[in-house]
Formats: structure tokens, sequence, C-alpha cells
């Protein structure tokens, strides 16, 4: 195809595109539950067919799938809440440690001839880490509402999969339902690899900070689980709190044992552990994801992070299914070069 013919496609998807990311950036607090419920119908949908293969009824499926997802959001809020009740009674000891910390910094500084004088922020009166209770009620309020929309959209979208399928089938064609069902799967294997291999990193390390006597270990640990799920960006973001309190309680040595010690227990897991990175389970160029999970970002808020990569291969998926767009889908595919790690799925 000449470039004047792809000229007219490119442009009809840059402005509906446009016209898209509009509405979605202007629309986010609605709209971000909806697609977080939309991808995890997506990821769940592989298990919910495999309970329905060992006898269980498409709702009975579907239920059990929702109170697990409840069920983890549930353990994940407890978690964080008893982690930061310990974190908050221990602020007055964390503010003498850093006053410690940073006369030690400014005396060092001094010794090679730069006079620096820092002091840390006063801290209010009151509780840093826990906000008054009207901002803690406000705060549920949202979070439950917008958790209760992910819950119902995750629900119908799982219930309605098969005439969702269906009908895909008679509107788009089989080629264009096997390119939309070989994402999904890409997706769920993301989703898949991302869990395990979070789950070992966070085992280990909260082992690691507990053997070193880090402050709140399972609140760390929890956390590289999480932010585990962003791609490239989760893991370094996640490490930055256990090695300032590492930093903190020991010094810089605690801080570079631990910084070293999480680096290397990621790079085992993902080297030992996992048949090949998460990430190349997306089939998606390492720079697409890096800067398609900046741009998600920009226009969905900190949910973006997380929705980045799922929402750019589902438009991947869709560039694809034509034959004036495929070149756009072709040219966010890696490179063709595998490592010995392994292939991810196509």
């Amino acid at each position: 195809m000449t470039a004047p013919f792809r000229l007219a496609p490119l442009t009809r998807v840059i402005v509906i595109g446009a016209i898209a990311v509009t509405g979605m950036y202007l629309g986010a607090p609605v709209v971000n539950p909806v697609l977080v419920g939309f991808i995890l119908a997506v990821i769940v949908t592989p298990t919910v067919h495999r309970l329905e293969g060992r006898g269980l009824p498409r709702l009975g499926a579907v239920l059990a799938m929702i109170g697990a997802i409840a069920g983890a959001a549930l353990v994940l809020v407890a978690v964080f809440s008893l982690s930061l009740i310990e974190l908050d009674s221990a602020l007055p000891a964390y503010q003498d440690l850093l006053q410690a910390q940073l006369e030690e910094l400014q005396s060092w500084l001094a010794g090679r001839g730069i006079p620096v004088s820092v002091q840390p922020l006063e801290a209010p009166n009151g509780s840093v880490f826990i906000p008054p209770l009207w901002e803690i009620l406000a705060g549920l309020s949202v979070l439950a509402i917008d958790f209760l929309v992910i819950l119902i959209v995750t629900v119908f979208m799982l219930l309605e999969v098969a005439s969702f399928r269906s009908k895909l089938v008679r509107s788009l064609g089989s080629d264009a339902m096997a390119e939309l069902s070989r994402s999904a799967s890409n997706l769920a294997a993301y989703a898949s690899l991302s869990t395990r291999g979070g789950l070992a990193t966070g085992i280990a390390v909260a082992m690691l900070l507990l053997l070193l006597g880090i402050d709140a270990p399972v609140l760390w640990a929890v956390l590289i689980v999480v932010l585990g799920y962003i791609p490239y960006f989760g893991r370094p973001i996640a490490s930055v709190p256990p090695i300032s309190l590492a930093w903190l309680q020991y010094g810089l040595p605690g801080a570079l044992a631990v910084a070293v010690g999480i680096f290397v227990i990621d790079l085992f897991v993902s080297r030992a552990l996992m048949p090949y990175p998460a990430e190349k389970a997306l089939g998606i160029s390492p720079l697409v994801i890096i800067l398609s999970v900046l741009a998600w970002t920009l226009v969905l808020g900190v949910p973006g992070l997380f929705l980045g990569a799922p929402l750019t291969l589902m438009v991947k998926a869709m560039l694809a299914i034509s034959e004036e767009t495929r070149w756009l889908a072709v040219l966010m595919e890696p490179s063709n070069d595998i490592e010995s790690t392994g292939e991810p799925p196509r």
C-alpha cells in the first residue's frame, strides 16, 4: 500500500483517537472504574472457563471469582491500614532519626568544604500518616463506590462473555475475533506472570527486611506486589520507601543493603523463576509500553499507570483487525529477537 493511501486511514485513526482520549480525560473519575472492571473481566475469563469445566455453573464461577477479587481487596486494605497505623505511631522516632541522619550528612559535607544547612520539615500537630476522620470517611465513600462499579462491570462482562464472542464474530468476522482472543490471552498471561513474579519477589523482600530489622516489612512487600503490575516502573517505585526507611534506621550502609538485596531478588526471580519477563507476554515493544504508560497516566491519572499496558494492547488488537491500519499494529510489536529465556505467547 502506498503512502498516500495510508494517510487517509491514519488520519481517521488520529481523529477518532483524539476524540476518545479527550472524552476519557474529561470523564476519568467515571471511566476509570469501568476500564478496571473491563480489564479484570478479560484477565479472569480463562479462570472462569476452567471453573466451568470442573462442573460449576457460570453464575457460580463468576461469583467465586468476584469473591476472590473482593477478598484480596479487603486483605490489601487491612494490611495498608494496620501498617500505616504502625508507622504513624513510630513517627516521632523517625523524625529523630531523620534529624540525626541530616546532621551526619551536613558534617560529612562540611568536612569536604561544602557548607550546607538542611533542616527536616516541621510536622504539623497531630498525625502525619493518618488524616482527619472526615477525610478518611470521604475517601472511603469514593473508594467504595468505585469498587462497587468495578465489581458490577466485571460481573456483567463475565456473564455476557459468550454472547459478546458470538456478536463479535458476526460483526467483525472470525479473523478479527481470533486477533482479539490472542490479545486477551496475552493480557491474561501478562497478569499471571506479574502476579507470580510479584508474589515471589514480595515474599523474599519481606524476609530480607525482617532479617535486617526494617519496620513494616509486610507493607513494603505488598507494595512491591501491587506496583509490580506497572511495567518497568513499578518495582523501582515500590523499592523507594523501604530503602528510605533503611537509611533512616541504619544510615547509608542500611540503605545500600536493602537496595542491593531487592535488586538481587528481583533479578533472580525474573531470570531463574520466570520463563520470560512478564512484559514480553504483551507482544508490544518495550519503548511503546513505556510511552503508553506515561501517556495513559496523563489521560487517566494514577490508574493509567496500571491500565496503560492493557489498554495499549487492546488498541493494538483493534488496529490489527483492519488491513488499512495493520501496519500501525506491526510498528508496535517488539523485535524478532527472542532471548534464550523463552518465547512469549503470540
